[in-house]
This record gives structure tokens, C-alpha cells and sequence, in this order.
């Protein structure tokens, strides 16, 4: 079906994208509506009529504006009018119309003709289209700037950035046909994505977590990005796991490997296994997975992209060792009665020793880099040690800055630590110290904004 709307932006010369893009959002900008802008496919939609409704009221007004048109007039069919009919004889006749069809060849040939010649010379324009310069460079360093300081961060201040500027990179991806600039694009497209998912999770929201990470894996595997593929899969790993769902992130962790990430990535592969697997109970497995984390790392030989941009994609000891800590606290919740003595001595040994390093080395950076969330986390599980090894002075002691986290930074992985250490605190022999410890971190979990988010 020819629309109106198609047929006026043939009047003015705007079918192809470009030209109307610029008109639509100039339009846009003198309405008001600054942020308002409109995708290469979402044109073609529009010209084709594939629409299951009306746009929106703004785009509805803008088009309006443009064409002089009511918006339903814009989207109704184009009356159909023979060639010549009202003409006059002499008058209309061009050298192109000397060209007019045969009557013995269909009716619509002709238009069909016209139409394809009209969609190469769009195609001819488009394949030219390119970003400049200056457009890419600031999409990228707004990108690297989010990554670098998520750490730093409350998600919920974050969360409306990082959408924003994933949004950005889509469109502009509808804005260029130059392979080295749309592999930068799906580049910043995987990261921004990772970023959504990091942040779900921070906010308790897992399943959404997951579709930002597949998103990502989708990105880096169209570019063959190993770094950033292998990173996606860890996200939804970690995504499984944190909802109760250990099977599906062993499978996740397992589908990362695939890609056989070397050096750090392999690092952060296995050290996500080792929780994976602790949330399975198996303890050979996670024990394998820490000590494959170890040798990975000290096999790393630097040189890999994500590393490079920092921030929340620096895998740095101190993540890695919370990772240890992290799995063998879940194994000795989940197999303390099976234990013998001496191995639940061992294990809190071992837990104790891993966040000691891990906090170390996340107070040795500067000040203005030191994350609170994951010193918080570091703390909350040398806590937990203590009290498993009976010492609730020192565990109230190691959460002396915890409890100053402030409540939009009591993330969700640090709210689950929080439950955790409650429940090593009700085993605890029945004291004062462990039930005042005990109500004042669940007065800090009540505290928390995230807990106003939906259920997951």
C-alpha cells in the first residue's frame, strides 16, 4: 500500500533516511523535544505502513508539523489517480513520461520500475554513510567513563545512564555503513549491555540480568571479541547462580570455556566456577576451580581489551580472591554437617587468609578508586568466617564499616551476604553479642533502598 506519508516525502525529496532524520529531528528540536530521534528501520516501518498502531503522540505531532497532515491523514492510503487523467493535452509531458509503459504491460510495472530505481539511488547514498570522528570518539570514552567508575557508584543513580547510553550506540548504529565504525559500535554496544546486567544484578533483578548478558554475547560474538564474549557468559553464570539456579550457571561457566579465554579471563571463568560448583556441594570441583583461577593467573600475559578499559572490568586480585572466600563460605553452608571438625577449621583457615588479601589489596588503591561495595562484601565474609569459628568479637569488629555503607549502596550481593551471616549467627552458641550483632544487621538490611525495588 502507497501511503500519503510516503507519497509527500516523495514531494520533498526526504524517503531516503538521512534526509529525513534531519528534518524530523530539526522539527523535533523546534517543538521542544530535544531528545527525540528516530531509527532507520522505524522510518522504513513507517513508509511501509507496518504499523500495528499510531506512533506515539510526540512523533505523531512532528510528522504532522513536516507534512501539513493530520497523522491519520499521513497513514491513510494514497488515492490512486491515472497517469494523464487531468491533464492536458501538451502539458505534463516530460522526456521521462515519453518513456511511459506499453498498454499490454501490467499496470504496475511501471510504478515498480520507478520505486526500484528511487531504492537504488537511497541504497547508492546509504552505503556511504558514515559517523565522524568526534561522534565516535565521545560514545566511547562515555562508555569507558560508566565502566570505570561503576565500582563507585550507587546502580540506582546509574541504571538511567547506562540505558541512555546504550540507546545512543543503537542509533547510531542505524547511522553508519562502515564495517571498522559498526564493529566499534557492537564493541560498545557488548560493554554498555554488560553494564545493564551488572547493574540488574546489584539491583536483585536476575532474570533481566540475564537477557542484558546474552545481549552482549551476541554483540562480542558478531565481532569475534573472545575478551567480552567470555565475560557476557561469566554475567550469566553468576546471574544463575545468585537465583538459585546452580545447574544453569555450571552450564553457563561451561559454555564460556568454549571459548578457551587465556590469562585473566580464564582467571575470572574459574573462579566463577568455583561458585558455581559451590552451589552444587561439590567440593572437589570448587577446590579444582580455585586452584585453576591460581594457575591461570599467574600464566596471564596481559593484553586484554577489557582490562584495558578498567573499573568494573579489571578483574583484579582482590575480586578474585572474594571469589574463593565466596565459594567455600557456600560449601561449608551447605556441607557444615557433613564436616569434620578439621575441615571446617581449614576452610574458615583459607577464608580468612583469601579476604585478608582481597581487602588488603582493595585498600592499597587510591582513595578516590576504592569501591565500598566490594570492600563491604570483602568484610561481610570475614565476618562470617569469625563467626563460624565462634569469634563474634572480631566479626563485629570487621563490620565497624559496613554498617556505614549507605543505603543505596546496600546492593543486593551485599544484602545476600548480609542473610548469610545472619543465619551463621543463629547457628552461633545463644549469646547477647551474636543476637545485638544480629539485629543490627537486619536493622541495616531493612535500610536498604534496593529493598524497594520489585520481588524478583
Amino acid at each position: 500500500m502507497v501511503t500519503v506519508l510516503r507519497q509527500l516525502a516523495q514531494e520533498k525529496g526526504l524517503v531516503a533516511y538521512r534526509h529525513f532524520s534531519r528534518a524530523y529531528e530539526a522539527t523535533a528540536r523546534e517543538l521542544g523535544y530535544h531528545d527525540l530521534t528516530i531509527g532507520e528501520r522505524q522510518w522504513e516501518r513507517w513508509l511501509e505502513a507496518q504499523l500495528k498502531g499510531m506512533p506515539y503522540p510526540k512523533a505523531c505531532e512532528v510528522l504532522e508539523r513536516i507534512f501539513s497532515r493530520s497523522a491519520s491523514e499521513l497513514f491513510a492510503a494514497a488515492p490512486s489517480t491515472k497517469d494523464g487523467a487531468d491533464a492536458k493535452p501538451g502539458q505534463g509531458l516530460t522526456p521521462a513520461r515519453l518513456l511511459d509503459p506499453p498498454v499490454d504491460v501490467h499496470k504496475g510495472m511501471y510504478e515498480m520500475m520507478h520505486d526500484a530505481a528511487s531504492q537504488s539511488r537511497d541504497a547508492a547514498g546509504n552505503v556511504e554513510r558514515e559517523l565522524g570522528q568526534a561522534a565516535m570518539e565521545q560514545l566511547h570514552d562515555d562508555v569507558v567513563h560508566l565502566a570505570r567508575t561503576y565500582l563507585l557508584r550507587s546502580p540506582l543513580g546509574l541504571f538511567p545512564e547506562l540505558v541512555a547510553i546504550r540507546d545512543r550506540i543503537l542509533v547510531r548504529m542505524a547511522e553508519t555503513r562502515k564495517p571498522a565504525q559498526l564493529a566499534d559500535l557492537n564493541f560498545l554496544a557488548g560493554v554498555s549491555s554488560t553494564l545493564l546486567a551488572e547493574a540488574c544484578i546489584d539491583l536483585g533483578e536476575m532474570r533481566m540480568a540475564v537477557d542484558h548478558a546474552r545481549a552482549a554475547w551476541s554483540y562480542a560474538t558478531s565481532i569475534d571479541h573472545v575478551p567480552l564474549a567470555v565475560w557476557a557468559r561469566g554475567m550469566m553464570a553468576t546471574s544463575a547462580y545468585w537465583a538459585g539456579q546452580p545447574r544453569d550457571a555450571v552450564a553457563a561457566i561451561s559454555k564460556a570455556g568454549q571459548h578457551r579465554p587465556v590469562g585473566i579471563a580464564a582467571a575470572r571463568v574459574h573462579s566463577i566456577a568455583a561458585r558455581a560448583w559451590s552451589h552444587m556441594g561439590d567440593t572437589d570441583r570448587t577446590v579444582g576451580s580455585i586452584r585453576a583461577a591460581m594457575e591461570a593467573r599467574a600464566a596471564d600475559q596481559g593484553g586484554d581489551e577489557l582490562q584495558g578499559i578498567g573499573g568494573v572490568f579489571d578483574w583484579d586480585s582482590a575480586r578474585e580472591q572474594r571469589c574463593y572466600s565466596s565459594a567455600l563460605l557456600q560449601l561449608l553452608q551447605i556441607r557444615r554437617e557433613e564436616f569434620d571438625p578439621a575441615a571446617v577449621r581449614r576452610f574458615t583457615g583459607e577464608v580468612l587468609a583469601y579476604t585478608r588479601a582481597a581487602l588488603q589489596d582493595a585498600q592499597a588503591v587510591p582513595d578516590e578508586d576504592r569501591s565500598p561495595m566490594v570492600e563491604a562484601t570483602i568484610g561481610i565474609e570475614m565476618a562470617t568466617a569469625w563467626v563460624i569459628v565462634g569469634d563474634v568479637s572480631s566479626a563485629r569488629q570487621t563490620l565497624g564499616g559496613v554498617l556505614e555503607l549507605p543505603a543505596d549502596l546496600r546492593t543486593f550481593p551485599v544484602l545476600h551476604r548480609l542473610h548469610g551471616l545472619r543465619a551463621q549467627l543463629a547457628l552461633a552458641s545463644a549469646g547477647r553479642a551474636a543476637g545485638e550483632l544480629s539485629d543490627d544487621l537486619a536493622s541495616f538490611i531493612q535500610g536498604s533502598t534496593v529493598r524497594a525495588l520489585p520481588p524478583v
